[in-house]
């Protein structure tokens, strides 16, 4: 089945509310892949909001989609009286068992805020600019979360993940990994923290510039990071400039694709899920 280029609109959804309260309750949209057999991907992306992805039992994608009162000071403009939130418009198009969702027409006003319930084995990817944060949790699949000003939280997933956010902080819970998978978990400006299996196998490579690095994984040191590396560039004029590469890198349970856990700004855990 494919849905090509569905909008729903603000009225709409207030008209499938049916209540005087339709911010508070909001009417959930189902939209169905058109292959129900098989993984499906989800893309959503917005430039205002927050994204909460659940796995459930369900073989649709259910869609709550909610808008926020902003106005600093509604009074002095209505005379007294209350501002409502409006609903989000929404893009929804669905092909070949990939379906994207966007809030077009809210890129320059309103956040919109989006709670999704997917079947539980479904490809995610997931991005957001202000205002909102990034949540899921009991997804198993390919996972590619990005933020800009906000933070990162993944529980209880399976699969792999490339989390990465500019400010705020990433915390996820891996209860099972793709194997022969890379993956990576970053920000600039935030706390990196990431629970993985006791039984994984991997090669970690753990840096904070300005923090510390913490781990409860007995780790075999690689042999590039048993010393410091130094890397020194040259200039016109005789100057050079010297930088030691700060990253620790070492095997877990003898080693395996790579885990990438950084921050620029913050510190950096890594726990293991005894």
């Amino acid at each position: 089945m494919r849905l090509a280029n569905v909008a729903i609109t603000g009225a709409a959804l207030l008209t499938l509310c049916g209540s005087a309260h339709a911010q508070e309750k909001v009417a959930p949209l189902k939209f169905p892949f058109s292959d129900p057999s098989r993984p499906g991907v989800l893309h959503v992306g917005l430039v205002r909001g927050s994204i909460i992805v659940r796995g459930g039992n369900t073989k649709e994608v259910i869609v709550v989609a909610r808008g926020r009162a902003e106005e600093r000071n509604p009074e002095s403009r209505a005379g007294g009286l209350r501002q409502l939130a409006q609903q989000p418009a929404l893009d929804v198009t669905e092909e070949n068992n990939r379906m994207e969702i966007g809030s077009p027409n809210w890129g320059g006003g309103r956040a919109a805020d989006l709670e999704i319930e997917v079947p539980a084995h479904t490809d995610l990817k997931l991005s957001t600019v202000n205002e909102g944060d990034v949540e899921v949790d009991g997804v198993e699949g390919e996972l590619e979360i990005g933020n800009v000003n906000g933070s990162i939280t993944l529980t209880r997933v399976k699969g792999s993940v490339v989390a990465h956010t500019v400010n705020g902080a990433v915390h996820a819970t891996i209860l099972q990994v793709t194997a022969q998978q890379p993956m990576a978990f970053t920000s600039l400006n935030g706390t990196v923290e990431v629970s993985l299996p006791s039984t994984i196998k991997t090669n970690l490579k753990l840096r904070s510039d300005n923090g510390n690095v913490y781990t409860d994984f007995d780790l075999q040191m690689l042999p590039e990071t048993s010393a410091p590396v130094v890397e020194e560039s040259r200039r016109p004029g005789g100057r050079y400039q010297v930088k030691v590469n700060k990253v620790i890198h070492g095997a877990v349970n003898g080693g395996g694709p790579e885990i990438e856990v950084r921050t620029f700004n913050g510190d950096v855990y890594v726990r293991n899920l005894k």
